[in-house]
């Protein structure tokens, strides 16, 4: 069975972010440390094509963190999760199932949840591992099972920074307001899965 591929465009997203952050130089040998030569002078197509296959990006994703370090990788991921989630929302407002929503008559906790359901059944099919939502009085539950975040890293840390940055995005979207996104357990800890939680209430100004 042929590997599963990511689109193009979020292939792009990270790209983009390495080079704002070590510049075109700093990028290209990043693309060489990951295995991904042909992408330096040919980027990866901007569209939904099936692009990128997951190991080599799961590889990226985990050399961030090598190349960085923890503390400087952590706001370079966040921010390509916010910068992924106003790419989907301005550009490709398909391709994570935010185009079409009529949410005008629910509440904010009703309007998240369909959004944060939808937004989960398309991340499922982009990046083809499961995305169980469930809920309690204070906050959203998300647990990825064979979470490729952590790009086979071991941390003391929780360190699936990307969706932590896209949920936020999300969430200041929908309500206009901070919401706490944390990861509260992560395979690099040796977690079976990775797990983190939303806020059903803003954080107070």
């Amino acid at each position: 069975m042929e590997e599963h591929k990511i689109p193009g465009s979020l292939a792009r997203i990270i790209f983009n972010s390495v080079e704002e952050q070590i510049g075109k130089n700093g990028l290209n040998m990043f693309l060489k440390k990951a295995g991904l030569e042909e992408y330096i002078d040919t980027p990866p197509p901007d569209d939904d094509t099936p692009t990128l296959p997951m190991g080599k990006f799961k590889k990226a994703i985990g050399l961030v963190t090598d190349l960085f370090g923890e503390k400087a990788a952590r706001p370079l991921l966040l921010r390509w999760g916010r910068l992924t989630f106003k790419y989907a929302l301005e550009n490709k407002p398909t391709l994570f199932g935010l185009a079409g929503i009529v949410t005008k008559f629910m509440s904010g906790e009703g309007k998240t949840r369909f959004i944060l359901k939808r937004v989960l059944k398309e991340s499922e099919t982009l990046y083809d591992v499961p995305h169980i939502l469930t809920e309690d009085d204070q906050y959203f539950h998300i647990e990825i099972k064979n979470c490729f975040y952590c790009g086979d890293l071991t941390s003391e840390n929780c360190i699936c920074w990307p969706p932590v940055g896209f949920w936020e995005a999300m969430m200041e979207w929908i309500s206009d307001q901070n919401h706490e996104v944390k990861e509260i357990e992560c395979m690099a800890q040796g977690a079976d899965s990775c797990k983190f939680i939303i806020s059903k209430n803003p954080i107070p100004p």
